[in-house]
């Protein structure tokens, strides 16, 4: 008998998960992705609304003033 293991990132099965990032949102919305948060998460976590995230992360609007501080500690790993 044999056991073959894999490591499977889900995630690249996800149509909505940005593989290459170019744009600040995109960034924001794979690392949220790659952590297993929802967008109601992050919100959370920084202190906005989850409508903010979703606004950032389809690159409608960006962080800006101390929100642009969370979200670069958060793509740091720092949150």
């Amino acid at each position: 008998m044999y056991t073959l293991e894999l490591s499977i990132n889900l995630n690249d099965f996800n149509p909505s998960y940005p593989k290459n990032p170019q744009t600040l949102g995109e960034r924001i919305r794979k690392a949220r992705m790659d952590k297993g948060l929802y967008a109601k998460e992050l919100a959370k976590m920084l202190g906005v609304t989850d409508d903010t995230i979703i606004n950032w992360e389809k690159d409608r609007n960006k962080p800006q003033g101390k929100n642009l501080e969370k979200a670069k500690n958060f793509l740091v790993h720092k949150i």
